[in-house]
């Protein structure tokens, strides 16, 4: 009974949620957030060929700013540099860089927007 009302696979990252099946509604706003996260991975697969970088650039969920990239310092130092394209750093530690676009930012916003219109 609590499998049908709650959705278990989000309730294991402590994000107690309505389970989607439960009305078509949640359902439609779930699959649109699918749809996003395509795009983000998407979105990463282009940022790894942009930078050209050999290790390889991960999209984290942060939640600071729900979404962002991370990849090897020297490595994306390296690829920020010689692409046309405009990456913001976030933070760095540990070698390891944290940065955005715009393009994310944009899938970002539609996400937490989505996410909003489901806990509505």
């Amino acid at each position: 009974m609590l499998e049908e009302c709650i959705d278990i696979g989000k309730a294991k990252q402590n994000d107690y949620i309505i389970n989607p099946d439960f009305s078509p509604e949640l359902k439609e706003i779930n699959e649109q957030q699918k749809g996003v996260r395509v795009k983000m991975d998407r979105l990463k697969q282009a940022v790894e060929n942009d930078l050209g970088t050999n290790k390889p650039v991960t999209l984290v969920d942060s939640n600071m700013h729900t979404f962002i990239f991370e990849v090897d310092k020297k490595e994306g130092d390296a690829g920020m540099r010689k692409s046309s394209e405009t990456y913001k750093m976030i933070s760095l530690k540990n070698r390891i860089m944290s940065f955005t676009c715009s393009g994310l930012k944009d899938l970002v916003r539609q996400y937490t927007e989505l996410e909003e219109q489901y806990k509505i």
